[in-house]
């Protein structure tokens, strides 16, 4: 991000990256959420330095993460009760809907596991070596968070142990034998990772302030 601080913590309109994050998950899910927040040790101290100047974060519980995003999100889970929903987000995704976060909430309360995703818009080309070659983009889906589960089922999973080969919760919850149910998400739902994407947040914010 070519930035003196760590991504989520980036200003962005005068307020934590962050904030803008837990903001959107508080206004669709009420005073009931209960928000565990993961984050390396060496980031404690300035996130409760931001709160000193920036007001709550709205965080419950503050875990220490772990050395992959599968051990962060194990700490994070035996942090939780064993009963309901859990939404696993990425802090760096401040402007997903929030009617997408009531649906991955209900929808995984009904069905034990719910994961939003997108029609992928850019033509595919697979590589192999030297070559490549062009993949169907119809049957392709961008996956996004909040990606959420049933908890005692989703504590179950992780508890089968770590795989090189898990790339977020939903292959862990897969790997235990459940089946993961799509649900439409966002395109505004976008993950803040390169400088250009905080170009396009900037236009967010100033479109909401619009509205």
């Amino acid at each position: 991000m070519q930035q003196p601080v760590a991504k989520q913590f980036i200003l962005l309109k005068g307020q934590p990256l962050m904030w803008w994050t837990l903001q959107r998950f508080r206004a669709a899910l009420g005073d009931q959420l209960e928000v565990v927040l993961v984050l390396h040790k060496s980031l404690v101290q300035d996130f409760h330095n931001l709160e000193e100047k920036h007001g709550p974060a709205g965080v419950n519980h503050v875990v220490i993460g772990g050395a992959e995003r599968w051990h962060s999100v194990l700490n994070g889970l035996n942090a939780l009760p064993d009963e309901g929903v859990v939404g696993i987000h990425d802090a760096v995704r401040p402007f997903v809907a929030k009617d997408t976060i009531r649906n991955c909430f209900n929808t995984a309360a009904d069905a034990g596991s719910a994961v939003p995703v997108v029609p992928v818009k850019d033509s595919i080309r697979e590589v192999h070596g030297a070559g490549s070659h062009a993949v169907t983009r119809e049957r392709l889906r961008a996956v996004q968070t909040p990606q959420c589960f049933d908890i005692q089922l989703l504590k179950s999973a992780y508890g089968s142990g770590f795989r090189e080969e898990f790339t977020d919760d939903a292959s862990v919850f897969e790997y235990a034998g459940h089946s993961i149910h799509l649900v439409e998400g966002d395109y505004q739902n976008i993950k803040i990772t390169t400088p250009e994407d905080l170009l396009i947040a900037r236009a967010f914010v100033d479109g909401f302030s619009k509205d």
